[in-house]
């Protein structure tokens, strides 16, 4: 019997032992393309072009950069890491302006410290906090 593969509208005479493992492969990738149809599995791939990668279609141009998530993951490790390095004091005076938002006039009111010493100390801060990040 003489065994034959198809290439390109021209047959090919193969031994048998090349037939089968043909036939083999053509008949794994047809079950992999039933798969994904019964399965409603769709690749980017499939969309690719000369001038284009398929994948690239679907990119979220808001999306954050891998690099610049990990930027602001070590900046916000250095400013935590910062923030610890302070007394109570400061950490509640931080806490009191950034976190719940009160201005520095609330500030002295509530706490009875005079605001021009407020201004000063929430200076200091920002530069004591500004050479921890720095160092």
């Amino acid at each position: 019997m003489d065994y034959y593969i198809k290439i390109k509208e021209t047959r090919i005479p193969v031994s048998e032992e090349v037939y089968k493992a043909y036939c083999q492969g053509a008949r794994k990738e047809r079950y992999f393309r039933e798969s994904d149809i019964r399965n409603q599995t769709f690749f980017y791939d499939a969309l690719d072009t000369e001038e284009l990668n398929g994948s690239e279609m679907f990119q979220d141009p808001d999306a954050q950069s891998v690099e610049d998530a990990a930027e602001r993951n070590i900046l916000l490790e250095k400013l935590r890491d910062s923030v610890g390095r302070l007394s109570d004091d400061e950490k509640e005076l931080l806490s009191r302006l950034y976190v719940y938002g009160e201005s520095l006039r609330r500030v002295a009111g509530t706490t009875g410290i005079p605001l021009t010493t407020l201004h000063g100390r929430h200076r200091r801060l920002l530069k004591k906090l500004k050479n921890f990040l720095e160092n």
